[in-house]
């Protein structure tokens, strides 16, 4: 799970935000509403929304990704990656208390089966 999260207001200009992922290196951020997580904006939003009918000067929510899909950190790894196939996300935000506290991202389920014992 990744814990280090990058966050941005919903008005921020989707122009800013791309160069906040690329600086960081990242394939999405979480985008808050009056301090509360909004949604999430992902390259795939960008490419699909963003790049198709809108404006880097546009504000981020108009593309964001909202309700946020979210699981609790009790979740399995079974249980997370059923959620993320039936809903065809890469991205999982887990919340705790209604704080976000990570993002579960498919490298990391990948990493995770890749380490597990094999079973024959």
């Amino acid at each position: 799970m990744v814990k280090d999260l990058v966050m941005v207001d919903y008005r921020t200009p989707v122009r800013e935000v791309c160069r906040i992922m690329g600086e960081k290196k990242i394939g999405s951020v979480l985008v808050t509403k009056e301090g509360k997580p909004y949604g999430i904006f992902t390259e795939r939003d960008l490419v699909s929304k963003v790049l198709l009918e809108g404006s880097l000067d546009d504000e981020v929510g108009k593309y964001t990704s909202s309700p946020l899909i979210t699981v609790s950190p009790d979740y399995s790894l079974r249980e997370a990656a059923r959620i993320m196939a039936d809903m065809k996300i890469k991205r999982l935000v887990v919340m705790e208390n209604d704080e976000v506290v990570g993002i579960l991202t498919a490298s990391d389920l990948a990493k995770a089966i890749a380490q597990a014992p094999l079973n024959f």
